[in-house]
């Protein structure tokens, strides 16, 4: 009868459709699979490379690659096209005014303040880089700040004579006394040429899980010592 009829012909289409559904399941779990795999492994390949700023002399230049000794070891290190050249310059204590960026090495006091080893100027189109205050990775016991000078003010400190900056970073600020034997620096825009067997120099870039430091910025920081 035609009512027999119509029962058999949805009992064959769902059946078809049941040898189907799981091959179609299965296709929608692979693809599935897949995008899962290619995502972790898109995330490791991520999350190999680090930031990482060293310093150092350089003892080694052969082309594209420079080989560092840092008081940690030997670092690897692989300059691109895009690799930035500075160097610096000796500035005057009295250069030092409210509005600049710089930054400085310095070790705490036990009044809060901090005494600076160092000081060097960023360039114009550095501001903000780094920014922050944090435990210096080149000099133990030290701490490395990278901030806007607030103010500058002239005064004694045991008996010594100089300007006390007050730097403010995103989350804070520090007060840091410079001493007239600190040397103070600005970085102004260099070249390759520069680049010579014993200069010490701090590089910046991202560091590949093979151990290979790709440089972002390399800058010369003396010549001869």
């Amino acid at each position: 009868s035609r009512r027999n009829q119509i029962a058999v012909y949805r009992l064959s289409i769902r059946g078809n459709l049941m040898k189907k559904l799981p091959a179609c399941v299965f296709g929608f779990f692979v693809v599935g699979f897949l995008l899962v795999i290619g995502s972790s492994a898109h995330a490791q390949g991520n999350s190999s490379s680090q930031s990482l700023t060293v310093r150092g002399k350089l003892i080694a230049l052969d082309g594209q690659s420079l080989r560092v000794s840092t008081g940690s070891g030997e670092v690897s290190v692989r300059l691109t096209d895009a690799t930035k050249i500075v160097t610096e310059v000796p500035i005057k204590l009295s250069d030092i005014k409210s509005g600049l960026y710089l930054g400085t090495t310095a070790q705490k006091q036990l009044d809060g303040t901090f005494l600076a080893s160092e000081v060097h100027v960023f360039a114009d189109d550095e501001r903000g880089l780094s920014e922050g205050h944090r435990p210096s990775s080149s000099v133990p016991s030290s701490t490395m700040t990278n901030a806007n000078v607030e103010r500058v003010e002239d005064v004694v400190v045991q008996d010594v004579k100089g300007p006390m900056m007050t730097l403010k970073y995103k989350s804070g600020e520090v007060k840091v006394f410079v001493p007239p034997n600190a040397p103070i620096t600005k970085r102004v825009p260099g070249d390759r040429s520069l680049l010579k067997t014993g200069a010490v120099v701090s590089v910046g870039g991202l560091q590949g899980a093979d151990g290979v430091l790709s440089a972002a910025q390399v800058t010369v920081r003396n010549l001869t010592d």
